[in-house]
């Protein structure tokens, strides 16, 4: 039986802190929160919390905060999302300066009652129409209810009933049990059979069915409002694998045993053995524009330019019926591309990926 033992290495524990620094930047800089706690109040006073459950099991999401970049004619446009069993009761738009004619047509519209009913995931694939005389008061309004309905999806609404919480359901507990098998088995036992049937297991049950994954949308999420929800500890568990494990010598832990985009990506290159050849200078320049990337992206989260990047990232192709044809086409390509080249938007792609890396000390 093999032991882990700490390694103690000062560079790598340095790297680690340096790359969560450059991380906590983003929740500072952009939503001036840490875990959940406001490190600046506003000059207008202390803002809403974006996602509150009562007692009687009502949730509430607000976007006057995640929206405060989303205007209209004159401003922000505010909504509150209100949610009970996990579906929309009712959306009602928060007090706002737009132009009363205008902001009228819009109240006055279908646009705040044709989600009443759905769950996230079909608000989430409903088409909302801008008002007619009153495009950017509505374009406005249908951002935030966006915004709102992807922050309930990210951040896992409470599903609640007669104000007790639902039982964890199957999914829950089958994911959790195939990532601690693929955290800790992995230390004891190298066999290939096994191998391809954690990597199997990881595609079906982690991916498809549990939908569960490490991605940079979720850390930063983590950073900004911290973690509250049980349902969020198999996601705990990756996390420890990834940045964690490393410190006992085990560096690529999640990445190599537990990712379900890794393993789909590894499954495919079995079903071909010849593969492109990439001589060991070219290997080098993709692993300097991998490194490239994620600089880039991480100035446009810095800077607040573009914080949507982070939803392209492939993971979410396996909420396939969710997903957009944008992150399909690239989950995809790569996934073809696995078939000839060993991995290859782990090696010389991966945001999230790199990070792991960096944090360990590693380019």
């Amino acid at each position: 039986m093999k032991r882990l033992t700490l390694q103690i290495n000062l560079g790598q524990y340095v790297c680690f802190a340096v790359c969560l620094m450059l991380m906590l930047i983003i929740p500072i800089t952009n939503s001036h929160k840490i875990i959940g706690i406001n490190i600046e109040k506003s000059e207008e006073g202390e803002q809403p919390e974006t996602m509150v459950t009562g007692d009687d099991g009502e949730t509430i999401i607000n976007t006057t905060v995640i929206g405060k970049d989303i205007t209209g004619y004159a401003g922000p446009t505010p909504v509150e999302i209100r949610l009970k069993d996990g579906k929309i009761q009712k959306i009602v738009p928060l007090p706002n300066k737009e132009t009363p004619e205008f902001f009228g047509a819009v109240r006055n519209g279908d646009l705040f009652e044709s989600l009443d009913g759905k769950t996230l995931r079909e608000a989430a694939d409903t088409q909302l129409d801008a008002v007619s005389g009153a495009t950017y008061s509505s374009a406005a309004v249908i951002q935030n209810i966006k915004a709102g309905i992807n922050y309930g999806l990210e951040n896992n609404v409470p599903v609640k009933k007669g104000g007790e919480q639902q039982p964890l359901d199957l999914k829950f507990y089958f994911t959790l049990a195939i990532i601690l098998c693929g955290a800790l088995i992995p230390l004891f036992v190298r066999n290939r059979i096994y191998r391809y049937v954690q990597l199997a297991l990881n595609v079906g049950i982690i991916g498809f069915w549990g939908g569960t994954f490490i991605s940079y949308s979720l850390m930063v999420s983590y950073l900004t409002n911290g973690i509250t929800q049980v349902v969020l500890i198999p996601v705990c568990l990756m996390l420890i694998t990834a940045f964690i494990y490393p410190m006992f010598g085990k560096t690529d832990h999640y990445c190599n045993w537990i990712c379900p985009y890794g393993s789909l990506q590894e499954l495919a290159g079995k079903c071909i053995k010849w593969k492109i050849p990439i001589s060991a200078k070219v290997a080098k320049w993709l692993t300097v524009f991998r490194n490239v990337l994620w600089l880039g992206l991480m100035w446009l989260l810095w800077t607040g330019l573009w914080f949507d990047w982070m939803g392209y990232e492939p993971f979410a192709a396996f909420f396939f019926r969710d997903a957009s044809p944008v992150v399909l086409g690239i989950a995809g390509a790569f996934i073809l591309l696995s078939f000839i080249v060993n991995r290859p938007y782990c090696r010389f792609v991966c945001p999230t990926g790199t990070l792991f890396k960096l944090s360990e000390g590693r380019k």
